[in-house]
């Protein structure tokens, strides 16, 4: 794996942590209303603990193998919000950043 996966994996953990000790300030950036406990627990688990464990995972292994499947992670995320972006016209600022940030670091773990 070269440096790219771990500029990759570096950024899913940092994304994580933020997601994880800051919620309401993240989700509020987003986009995101968190509707009761149960809505704080689910961005805790995905925006934090997802993102902590598989950035984490990559730092660990140090394999491209972990870093593709964490690259794959994230661009199955760029797709998915392209297609919202064209079918469900959802073309806000948050969207667009977020296609950005995804395409990248996506990127960054596949051309580890």
């Amino acid at each position: 794996m070269n440096f790219l996966g771990y500029i990759g994996a570096i950024i899913s953990v940092v994304a994580g942590v933020l997601g994880f000790v800051w919620p309401q300030r993240v989700s509020a950036v987003i986009g995101l209303r968190l509707p009761g406990l149960l809505g704080v627990s689910e961005f805790l688990a995905t925006y934090g603990g997802l993102f902590i464990g598989g950035g984490a995972a990559v730092l660990v292994l140090q394999s491209g193998d972990a870093a593709a499947v964490l690259g794959c992670g994230w661009g199955g995320a760029f797709v998915a919000r392209a297609i919202s972006l064209v079918i469900d016209k959802s073309r806000s600022k948050e969207n667009i950043v977020g296609l950005v940030i995804e395409a990248v670091v996506a990127s960054l773990l596949l051309f580890a």
